[in-house]
């Protein structure tokens, strides 16, 4: 069974996600998928735009891709979904109809063995993202936004889900009204 917390981020909210989590235990940032099977921290993940794995050392002592053979394609390593660790997509900052705009990360696990301890980390860092975020004033997208985020998306910026939507009727009225006083109803 999986979980996840969608949420829009930008930089200065992912260095703050990421300083909490650093701070409640040992953890290493590292691409989810790579050429190689070893997993490196990654230097600075808040520029980041690649799913990426948050691999809590407490819950398990070491990480290695598996390796996914793509017959007609190029093979890879990823981070197999069965291990305790959390996913994290960030946010990217796009341009939608030449307007400024921010697709939707999240953070997602999946629960498919148990672990001791792995569910309540999840829980710890899903509460704080909760906590600390604003609950996303469109109903459509749900999930939650950074302070910074939410400053921006106050001062015109736009607010679109995890991929680019396409320029049909529904999709322009939804990011027209977004900053219509009756923004919060939009679904």
């Amino acid at each position: 069974m999986g979980k996840q917390v969608q949420f829009h981020m930008l930089p200065e909210d992912m260095q703050m996600f990421l300083d909490f989590i650093q701070k409640q235990c040992d953890v290493v940032i590292a691409y989810k998928s790579s050429d190689s099977p070893e997993v490196l921290p990654i230097p600075n993940p808040i520029k980041e735009f690649e799913t990426m794995v948050i691999w809590n050392k407490e819950l398990l002592r070491s990480l290695e891709r598996k390796l996914i053979q793509r017959p007609g394609g190029s093979d890879y390593y990823r981070v197999d979904d069965s291990l305790p660790t959390i996913d994290i997509t960030p946010s990217r900052i796009t341009k939608w109809k030449d307007l400024p705009a921010l697709l939707q990360g999240r953070i997602y696990v999946f629960f498919d063995k148990p672990v001791p301890g792995y569910d309540e980390w999840y829980k710890t860092v899903a509460h704080w993202l909760k906590s600390n975020f604003i609950k996303n004033p469109l109903k459509l997208l749900k999930g939650y936004v950074g302070p910074k985020a939410f400053d921006w998306y106050r001062d015109g910026g736009i607010l679109l889900p995890m991929f680019e939507p396409p320029l049909t009727p529904q999709w322009l009225s939804f990011v027209e009204n977004q900053h219509t006083s009756d923004s919060s109803k939009l679904e």
